[in-house]
């Protein structure tokens, strides 16, 4: 989990056959067509002439790959995928912005543009989406699951929290996402960004933080900086999880009470002080990891949180036998 924010060498890209995305680009563009930012979704577009290939570049995609992007804007990054990958899967919520994508990728027919939320929920993808991307795997079975999107601020945590759910999610995630989440994703145990984002995604993935992004490099410019993270994903890591749902729902509960003692958070989650047998299986669960009594969420790192969860289901099936 480390940081590199020493510039990449300048690789050029491919000639692209639309012009490259700058302001004046953009601006020139959604004047001819009436286009409003609405920033309510999220729309600040990358115009640094390299950031978009550097996208591309940090994730190495191979030719077998299904790409999955999340707000397609006006298919610059869209059109960079498609040439290197067998497959994209691209979402975008505003149809304005998805008619300027089908214009630029018309020629492209190895991209699906699912115009929609991505999420049904908050909790669960679009339907249309999960079904596009199983149709694109479908279409190349050797390749692998790759997410690569500049990700609107407001759908970045539940996007990556819900494809770390999917029975097969993403084997490498390369995205731009707020400053101040990246660091969550990859921030250790002990320290004040730690938190259930921290150990969902810690506990199935290497994380990395590619670049810091001023908001000069995008149009409109966010109030906060930004970051390229890559996160790959660590199968031997994801299968030691006996429950994916259960582990989930028990770190977001652990979290809501980060600041109290570890002991008396988990009494309350088995039942509470009166309950039979919470103590003792808080008790037991503490004993298999050898936790002391002032134990809190934000010590425990990742890989021990789910020795934990499942210290704590094994303690409570030996209560229930």
């Amino acid at each position: 989990m480390t940081r590199r924010d020493t510039p990449m060498p300048d690789q050029s890209a491919p000639e692209a056959s639309q012009p490259r995305q700058t302001t004046a680009y953009l601006k020139k563009l959604f004047a001819e067509v009436g286009f409003t930012v609405n920033a309510r979704r999220g729309q600040n577009f990358l115009v640094d002439l390299n950031l978009l290939d550097v996208l591309e570049r940090s994730v190495a995609i191979e030719p077998g790959d299904v790409v999955l992007e999340v707000g397609t804007g006006t298919g610059a990054l869209t059109e960079r995928l498609s040439a290197a990958a067998a497959r994209v899967v691209t979402a975008e919520i505003d149809p304005r912005l998805a008619q300027l994508a089908r214009e630029r990728i018309v020629d492209r027919d190895n991209v699906t543009l699912v115009e929609g939320d991505v999420l049904a929920s908050k909790h669960r993808f679009a339907p249309a989406v999960l079904d596009a991307i199983e149709e694109a795997r479908r279409a190349s079975p050797s390749g692998r699951l790759l997410l690569v999107a500049n990700l609107p601020y407001c759908v970045a945590t539940p996007v990556i929290s819900n494809l770390l759910a999917l029975p097969r999610p993403f084997d490498t995630a390369v995205v731009t996402v707020q400053r101040e989440m990246a660091e969550r994703m990859v921030a250790p145990a002990g320290t004040a960004g730690y938190n259930a984002l921290s150990v969902w995604v810690g506990a199935q993935c290497r994380g990395e933080i590619v670049r810091i992004l001023p908001p000069t490099v995008f149009w409109p410019r966010p109030k906060v900086e930004s970051a390229i993270i890559r996160l790959d994903l660590e199968p031997a890591r994801r299968h030691a999880i006996a429950d994916l749902a259960r582990f989930h729902g028990f770190v977001r509960d652990v979290f809501c009470h980060r600041r109290k003692l570890l002991r008396g958070v988990l009494v309350r989650m088995a039942g509470g002080k009166g309950s039979a047998g919470a103590k003792e299986r808080v008790a037991s669960a503490f004993a298999a990891l050898d936790l002391g009594p002032d134990a809190r969420a934000g010590d425990i790192p990742p890989d021990r949180f789910v020795a934990l969860e499942q210290a704590f289901q094994a303690a409570d099936s030996n209560e229930t036998a």
